[in-house]
């Protein structure tokens, strides 16, 4: 479900994905719960700090009795967080372990109602650069290498128990807007900028990688693609609790099937500079019918972004995009089944996306920014079968080469 197209001399490629048609689940060799989303620090200071644990598996997860220990390098016998026994993990969904004291994203948007609050809380800071682990127990005696469910720590942890592979690159402390995250493989066209080290790695899927080899399945990203010592990416923390959507594969197709999809207006390019909405070189305007084949009412649609070409561009003509919010906007189709019940051509309105914040982004959104459909609510769902139409708004900071893709997050 994706295409490579042009646009004028600038030769803007775009490659708009929901999921990748031919993705196959893993067999679990991967790790069946996964440490997703990490950091050591942030804004609020050295305890501003959360640890995400992933579902890595279409079934619910149920943690056994006596519980799961979140344990770290520097106490290597204590838990700093037991996940209590009986805890259901959906399918595909996340539990957030938060630090209590100074975890700031707790207004961070999460399900219907929600935030990103944590599910579970401690009360001392996790140290910068140690390593964390997740043991399939909580008694001290059996924190072990067999117990261990998944680990993640950077080179300066001496413990290969907490890390896998030769570790993170470490960080320096800076008190800013970041977080280590998984990678979620995508596609790499081979368009003559070749993607760079941005994207293209492993099978394409809509799911956290897992090779266990820390440094090709964590990156770090932040809101102002800051270097404090782990390479740059602009990008957000995006931290999900147990409320929060779920990947969905729901058909995304274009907004009038009887034009390209680098044509209007499916795609539309306005040239007008808007440097304070880090859209110095315009914007590009996207539109997608997006259909409910859950077979239950969606309550909650969101847009996950999961590949962007984006500051820094490591490579010659490439794109660098800025997600921003869009207010939606009406346009024409010739397309009979949007139409639908009216003849074609016809006005139809696309409802615009919020980049969600807090994390306050400035610089525009970029890698796991997450945007909102903020007309499908508990009191307004998307009825099974029904389609919407959804319009993204990219700021343009570079013209060339560029990949934008998302992944479909929902609730029922």
């Amino acid at each position: 479900m994706h295409s490579l197209v042009r646009l004028h001399h600038l030769a803007l490629a775009l490659l708009f994905i929901t999921v990748a048609a031919s993705y196959a689940p893993p067999a679990f060799a991967q790790g069946t719960v996964l440490i997703s989303e990490f950091r050591y620090r942030g804004p609020n200071g050295p305890a501003d700090e959360f640890v995400e644990i992933y579902n890595n598996t279409d079934s619910a997860v149920t943690v056994s009795a006596g519980g799961w220990a979140l344990v770290t390098g520097d106490s290597p016998t204590v838990a700093k967080f037991v996940i209590p026994g009986g805890t259901v993990i959906p399918a595909r969904g996340r539990f957030l372990i938060t630090n209590a004291v100074g975890y700031s994203l707790f207004a961070y948007p999460a399900g219907n109602g929600t935030t990103a609050t944590g599910d579970g809380t401690y009360l001392t800071d996790i140290p910068d650069n140690v390593g964390l682990a997740l043991f399939n127990t909580s008694n001290p005696l059996g924190f072990t290498l067999a117990n261990r469910l998944d680990a993640v720590g950077t080179s300066a942890e001496a413990n290969t128990l907490f890390r896998e592979g030769a570790g993170l690159p470490p960080v320096f402390e800076s008190d800013i807007e970041y977080t280590f995250a998984r990678h979620v493989p995508t596609p790499c066209p081979q368009t003559p900028n070749n993607c760079g080290a941005t994207g293209g790695r492993g099978a394409p899927g809509p799911h956290p990688q897992d090779t266990n080899d820390n440094v090709v399945d964590f990156f770090f990203m932040d809101t102002l693609a800051s270097d404090i010592g782990a390479g740059q990416r602009l990008g957000a923390p995006s931290p999900q609790n147990l409320s929060s959507p779920r990947f969905r594969n729901l058909p995304a197709a274009l907004v009038d099937g009887t034009a390209g999809a680098a044509n209007p207006p499916n795609r539309v390019r306005d040239f007008t500079s808007d440097p304070g909405n880090n859209s110095t070189f315009g914007t590009l305007t996207i539109r997608r019918r997006i259909t409910n084949n859950t077979g239950a009412p969606i309550t909650r649609l969101r847009f996950f972004v999961t590949d962007i070409t984006t500051f820094p561009t490591d490579v010659t003509n490439t794109a660098d995009l800025r997600v921003r919010t869009s207010l939606g906007s009406a346009f024409t189709s010739n397309d009979g089944g949007v139409c639908a019940p009216a003849p074609a051509p016809c006005t139809v309105l696309a409802q615009g996306t919020t980049l969600e914040e807090p994390p306050f982004q400035p610089a525009g959104g970029g890698w796991h920014s997450t945007l909102s459909a903020n007309n499908i609510t508990l009191a307004q769902p998307l009825a099974p079968g029904a389609s919407i139409n959804i319009e993204f708004l990219l700021g343009l900071e570079a013209t060339g080469y560029f990949r934008f893709w998302v992944d479909i997050e929902t609730l029922p």
